[in-house]
């Protein structure tokens, strides 16, 4: 539910989270530390057929924090691996934990949800673009209490369509078709409940 008063990110951002739902790329992180977090998304990343196969993301994404750090906003941290040299597409992977990671973060908070990008440098307009997309999105729907608040990855998958369709504008037929599309992949993969 958008905030009042508050700017709704532009049209057409925030694909590449979608295509990381849609992708299956949505987990729940058991690490307890950055590091951990790191190596794990990293290898999620590594192991899309897309990224070249020596192309370093744990120690790219690393590299980078040492730089500063990544965490966007309270709760909320975007780690990326940089490329040079490379034509491609910019992709990405989610990381959620309900107990929260020590990021080191500016204002102290456990970050509990990760979005680790892998961007081309051919891509940094498209990446910024996405990033803002994410923190409008974030703002607008009030902040990381609700990640903070789920239980459940599924809950944390909705949560996220929710920003995500704040960012596409939900009016737009062929988001509509890619969310339906998604929610009856949701379906179909969740397991039965039990009594």
């Amino acid at each position: 539910m958008p905030v009042p008063g508050c700017k709704p990110p532009e049209p057409d951002t925030m694909r590449k989270l979608l295509d990381a739902l849609q992708s299956g790329r949505l987990f729940e992180l058991t690490e307890t530390s950055k590091d951990e977090a790191f190596d794990f998304l990293g290898r999620v990343l590594e192991a899309i057929p897309e990224i070249p196969d020596d192309s370093g993301v744990v120690e790219a994404m690393r590299a980078r924090e040492q730089a500063g750090n990544t965490s966007v906003s309270p709760g909320l941290a975007c780690p990326h691996a940089r490329v040079e040299g490379i034509t491609a597409d910019i992709y990405c992977t989610v990381g959620w934990s309900k107990d929260g990671i020590d990021y080191g973060a500016a204002d102290g908070q456990k970050v509990h949800l990760l979005v680790a990008y892998w961007i081309p440098d051919c891509q940094r307009v498209a990446f910024l673009k996405e990033m803002s997309g994410l923190a409008k999105a974030v703002l607008s729907t009030g902040g990381i209490e609700v990640i903070r608040e789920c239980d459940t990855l599924g809950e944390v998958r909705h949560r996220l369509l929710d920003w995500v369709t704040v960012a596409l504008n939900e009016g737009s037929p062929d988001v509509r078709a890619r969310m339906l599309k998604l929610s009856e992949k949701s379906t179909e993969q969740s397991p039965p409940a039990q009594n």
